[in-house]
């Protein structure tokens, strides 16, 4: 039950995570912030099926029970993509990629039989899956023996878990010189998501292996065992939502390392600080940042500084991304109008407004993270006195 619960979770984790990525966070609009909401939601779709079978509710739905089947081979492919879009900054697929697709469009070809399957047979067959689950790795409910897929799926999540940790091992082993906040924040990520895919795909092997050997009768039931590979199964994708749930810098502006640069007349050794104040400069006379939908390229338009060029001097500064730095300058702004006594007239939201933020939340955090108060006692502490009358 505990697992089943956790599984559960995990599922509804992940669904929202996506959402809030494909429709809220993702505001420039990147590739890999796509491809890591469409990871997220067909690792809940493909997960929630085990569910869906385990309580009878595919019942139902008999037509959808081997559509999660083939899509799973969708999972660790989209997995490596996400990581090599996020390291390199691509911005769509390569021709190239298309080879991926191959294991899923072969095992969907592989359940076409099912899927043509008269609808009360098909009822039957699903209705004896759920009465008995073993089914669902010892039957054959396609062209080939559901070992056969299962083996398969296995291989083809080591395979590309070993592609993804090469990738990553030589990009940062090429630029062990490289030290900023969005270099850390990255390099972090992609690390514990891999090492969290690797413990789930070590888990979900030892679970098949064991459940072929219990199949044969070769070794007896450990449920102790199935316990432990199953909450390790169910709790490492529960932990992927968990974690960029927990680091919001991770959603916020996704994170792309834009080291290499293929722009000749964009040099990457430029002086951060120089560049910096040019922006400072132009920000502060024109006002830009007090635009709530002020985006990366609007600024590199208005500056004739190339977007990669910007993206690269911020990731090289001290502020997490380019929303962290507008909204500092805008959280500056909202002190010097405190300072000037704004809070005895208008209130609190409607000063976040006047400073260009979406909500007054969001104003909340981004002024207790630069003065470690809220707009009312950093009011309170430059005056001596509350001056929060009209505030509430």
């Amino acid at each position: 039950m505990l697992i089943d619960i956790l599984q559960f979770v995990g599922v509804l984790f992940c669904l929202f995570t996506a959402f809030l990525i494909r429709f809220r966070l993702n505001k420039e609009n990147s590739f890999s912030g796509h491809l890591l909401a469409v990871l997220l939601v067909l690792i809940a779709l493909c997960n929630s099926f085990y569910l869906f079978i385990v309580y009878g509710v595919i019942n139902y739905f008999p037509y959808l029970y081997k559509i999660p089947a083939p899509i799973t081979y969708l999972i660790f492919p989209l997995s490596y993509l996400y990581v090599r879009a996020v390291l390199n900054g691509e911005k769509s697929f390569k021709k190239i990629d298309a080879l991926h697709l191959i294991p899923f469009l072969f095992f969907a070809v592989n359940y076409f039989p099912f899927y043509i399957m008269d609808l009360d047979e098909k009822s039957k067959m699903v209705f004896e899956i759920t009465q008995d689950f073993s089914k669902t790795y010892t039957g054959q409910d396609g062209l080939l023996p559901e070992w056969v897929n299962i083996a398969c799926r296995a291989s083809s999540s080591v395979i590309y878990l070993l592609f993804q940790w090469r990738l990553i091992n030589s990009f940062f082993r090429k630029r062990q010189q490289v030290f900023s906040k969005q270099f850390a924040l990255v390099k972090k990520w992609v690390y514990d998501l891999t090492i969290i895919q690797t413990i789930h795909s070590l888990s979900l092997v030892i679970l098949y292996i064991v459940n072929a050997l219990i199949a044969i009768g070769f070794i007896p039931m450990f449920q102790f065992v199935h316990i432990v590979l199953g909450l390790l199964v169910c709790c490492s994708f529960l932990l992927v939502s968990c974690y960029l749930l927990w680091n919001p810098n991770l959603l916020i502006g996704l994170p792309n390392l834009y080291i290499k640069n293929p722009d000749a007349d964009i040099p990457l050794a430029v002086n951060v600080e120089d560049v910096l104040t040019e922006l400072d400069n132009h920000l502060n006379q024109t006002r830009a940042f007090l635009d709530p939908n002020l985006k990366i390229d609007t600024l590199s338009r208005a500056t004739n500084i190339p977007t990669r060029k910007l993206t690269h001097i911020i990731s090289e500064s001290n502020y997490d991304n380019f929303n962290d730095y507008i909204n500092q300058m805008r959280i500056s702004y909202a002190a010097v109008k405190i300072e000037d006594n704004y809070l005895h007239t208008y209130s609190v939201e409607a000063l976040s407004i006047t400073c260009g933020f979406n909500s007054k939340n969001a104003f909340y955090r981004a002024f207790k993270k630069a003065h470690d108060c809220t707009p009312v006692q950093y009011c309170s502490n430059h005056f001596g006195s509350s001056n929060d009358t009209n505030t509430l």
